[in-house]
């Protein structure tokens, strides 16, 4: 795994997409939108999101109308959500269902450390961090799903291919 160093951005899919989530979060706190402004008011937070077996950590700081994001692990985090593994921190987080958590928390998936109720104020905010599509967009979005499911195919393969071939070289280094 190789590290974005500008950005601090691991090449972990749950890093890549806590990162993003991040620069949204950012984006929501400098918004006009009057919804947003009063979730992230009045709010003295950290949030941390981590994946231990991934090794990958990432924490949201809110501080009163204000968001900055760090990669690492919070001194001290009123909540922290701790992923078994980076797919399933990644496959959860774009579900956005509360109730999926929970499951994943019964499961041994997920484990979930401080205050609870920022789960359901996080789960809120959660709500903006993807954009609604305009409206004479979504034509063109439907005519282009079927070529994305098509690459989406391609690209599995490919990285099937992908770490065969990289397996194969690391059997014979080692030979």
């Amino acid at each position: 795994m190789f590290t974005v160093p500008v950005l601090d951005i691991k090449s972990d899919p749950l890093d890549v997409l806590l990162a993003v989530i991040g620069y949204r979060l950012s984006m929501l706190a400098d918004s006009d939108n009057e919804d947003v402004k009063a979730l992230f008011a009045d709010r003295n937070v950290t949030i941390e999101l981590a994946s231990t077996e991934a090794d990958i950590a990432r924490y949201f700081v809110f501080d009163n109308g204000s968001f900055s994001q760090y990669s690492g692990h919070a001194k001290k985090a009123d909540l922290t959500i701790n992923f078994k593994d980076s797919m399933t921190g990644v496959k959860l987080l774009t579900k956005g269902n509360l109730p999926a958590f929970m499951t994943a928390v019964q499961e041994g998936n997920l484990s979930i450390e401080g205050d609870y109720s920022l789960m359901m104020w996080f789960n809120k905010l959660a709500k903006h961090i993807v954009p609604a599509v305009p409206e004479e967009c979504k034509p063109y979005i439907q005519k282009a799903k079927p070529y994305a499911y098509k690459a989406q195919k391609l690209a599995i393969i490919g990285l099937g291919l992908l770490s065969t071939n990289l397996a194969n070289n690391d059997v014979n280094r080692s030979t």
